[in-house]
């Protein structure tokens, strides 16, 4: 399974937002990285990241991508 198709699996969201979501993990996050992620993110998926942590989510995107 691709990196893009496991982060818009997990979060329920289109390739072009799980694109958006790993771009800012994978990049060290500037504040507007985050506030762009957060807003991707609103748009569905917000309850993926609830259910299992942030950290983890995070960890799960960099794990997957190398």
């Amino acid at each position: 399974m691709s990196l893009l198709a496991l982060v818009a699996g997990t979060l329920g969201v289109s390739q072009a937002v799980a694109t958006t979501v790993v771009s800012i993990v994978l990049t060290g996050s500037t504040l507007i990285s985050i506030i762009l992620g957060i807003t991707a993110i609103l748009s569905g998926g917000v309850d993926a990241i609830l259910e299992i942590g942030w950290s983890a989510f995070v960890a799960t995107v960099k794990k997957n991508s190398g």
